[in-house]
């Protein structure tokens, strides 16, 4: 091989490690450089990350949820069912989370390895009514 020819490396990040990323950015409010530092990735990479997960895990929906247990106001205006209830819709929503991130991975895994794009494939068999 010619010393003129360049080698291009492209990272594969696992959908973990984007969705990691993505939550500091949008969750922890880490710094956009601190972000692509601590990743490595370059900023046009991140960019592309953002817009592709920012829905699946939106800041408000976040914050919804995240209400601290242990501010003072919070408890008390809480009964005794509503916390045990905010507890178990927490522990619902955590589960949710891991389940949409297998899922993106499964998708991620079909396309990349086997060639094969199980979102447009559905939509195909859906709309003949398979």
């Amino acid at each position: 091989m010619s010393e003129s020819l360049k080698i291009i490396k492209r990272n594969h990040y696992p959908v973990r490690v984007r969705l990691s990323a993505v939550r500091d950015r949008l969750i922890n409010e880490l710094d956009y450089a601190e972000v692509l530092t601590k990743y490595g990735v370059s900023s046009s990479t991140f960019g592309n990350w953002l817009k592709k997960y920012k829905r699946v895990m939106s800041e408000e929906s976040y914050k919804r949820l995240s209400l601290s247990f242990h501010d003072p106001k919070t408890l008390l205006s809480m009964t005794d069912k509503e916390r045990q209830e905010l507890e178990h819709l927490r522990t619902e929503v955590e589960k949710q989370r891991v389940l949409v991130e297998a899922y993106e991975l499964m998708l991620e895994l079909a396309k990349g390895r086997l060639h094969f794009d199980v979102k447009k494939t559905t939509r195909r068999c859906c709309q003949r009514d398979c």
